[in-house]
């Protein structure tokens, strides 16, 4: 249940889009021929807009997916203005072809900018794309425009969409994909992608100017916030373990007020880790603890403070109310054992450029936890921090796996 509502709710801004969308298409498609081509243009300067911002931040999947659907919006364009039969069929029969299938797989490109040799094979196959469309347009091959438009299965619902078979099995394998994506990473680009291809699909089914207007721009916006969605997790969150990083830390400390508890957290040993199994393992250790912490905080949230420390605020809180949480959290990671992947065990050899493999059972991580008050009008929530930092390293001095508190 918990995942359903995990990807319900990342794609809740898109279903927004949706909805508006939907609604707003009736009356665009009532507008006069000048109103008609503002809203076209107004479209078109949103997805340009919207690639300049990508660019910006490097974001060169959302760059060709946005030419991409503009690509999109001028094959309809040249397809509403063209009155041979052979042409239109052509342009339809590509477009739901080519488009449902660059979205999905430049939804699985790496970020290799887009003006690098990576970015130059991206431009190349939208290039000979592009020619591929034109060259059908000059010879007027009418049996790969038949086979553009092959028929799978015979429905009647089908019948009445210019959106080919081929084109909607791809928008629905795309659909499945990016589906079973989002269930394991809800991210804001993902869903973009997930909005861009049901756009596609509504902008072929309709096959006017007002939907691909409307749709393209919704499209757009939802990839404007995937952009700035994305560059937020980068500047705030912790890329390993996905906890809320430093500067997040330093925000929630401006806002402290009040009461409050604020508890440092340490992984023991955390060094021989690294030393015995190497640095893959002592990060598979730090996403481990990460992920307690996240799920028995008992309401504090969790930061990645640097290396293997992390820090928990607990704003409203007392101490008595803070150290059993915090005592049922050091005993959850003591006793929930970490299975190790099979790594490669550093050994004496290692020196020397060789390393022997082996299986390894669970291991046993403990963690030492010191925490400070900070009172109504009390001292800086900084100074409550340095106070929880010493607990900790007196709780590490007293033989760690413990909980400490400052003054005690």
């Amino acid at each position: 249940m918990r995942v359903v509502i995990g990807v319900l709710y990342t794609l809740l801004p898109e279903l927004v889009l949706f909805v508006i969308a939907a609604l707003v298409t009736p009356y665009v498609a009532h507008f006069s021929p000048t109103g008609l081509f503002a809203t076209e243009f107004a479209s078109g300067f949103v997805l340009l807009l919207v690639m300049v911002l990508s660019l910006q931040f490097n974001h060169s999947r959302i760059f060709f997916a946005l030419l991409t659907l503009l690509g999109l919006c001028g094959g309809v364009l040249s397809m509403l203005h063209s009155t041979d039969i052979v042409t239109r069929d052509t342009l339809t029969g590509t477009l739901c072809l080519l488009v449902p299938l660059n979205l999905l797989v430049f939804s699985f490109n790496e970020e290799r900018g887009v003006f690098s040799r990576y970015g130059g094979l991206r431009f190349g196959l939208l290039g000979l794309e592009i020619f591929g469309i034109g060259l059908l347009l000059m010879l007027h091959a009418a049996p790969v425009v038949a086979a553009l438009h092959v028929q799978f299965v015979k429905f009647n619902a089908l019948a009445h969409t210019p959106l080919t078979q081929p084109g909607l099995l791809l928008v629905s394998i795309g659909l499945i994909v990016l589906n079973d994506r989002l269930i394991l990473r809800h991210s804001a680009e993902l869903a973009a992608f997930f909005f861009a291809l049901i756009a596609t699909g509504v902008i072929l089914h309709r096959l006017d100017a007002a939907s691909m207007a409307v749709f393209s721009a919704a499209t757009a916006v939802a990839f404007g916030y995937a952009v700035i969605q994305e560059s937020w997790n980068m500047a705030y969150l912790d890329e390993l373990t996905g906890l809320p990083g430093r500067r997040a830390l330093e925000e929630q400390m401006r806002q402290l007020s009040g009461h409050h508890v604020i508890a440092m957290v340490d992984v023991d040993h955390f060094k021989r880790f690294n030393d015995t199994y190497g640095h893959d393992v002592g990060d598979q250790v730090l996403r481990f603890v990460a992920s307690r912490l996240q799920k028995n905080a008992g309401g504090g949230k969790p930061f990645r403070y640097g290396g293997e420390e992390f820090c928990i605020l607990y704003p409203g809180k007392y101490p008595d109310e803070v150290v059993n949480i915090l005592e049922s959290l050091r005993a959850d990671i003591e006793t929930c054992r970490f299975e190790m992947r099979r790594q490669q065990r550093r050994t004496d050899s290692q020196d020397s450029g060789t390393a022997a493999a082996q299986d390894t059972g669970p291991l046993a991580i403990t963690v030492s936890i010191g925490m400070a008050a900070g009172l109504q009008g009390g001292i800086d929530p900084w100074s409550v921090l340095k106070s929880a930092d010493k607990a900790l390293y007196a709780a590490k001095g007293a033989g760690r796996n413990r909980v400490c508190l400052s003054g005690t």
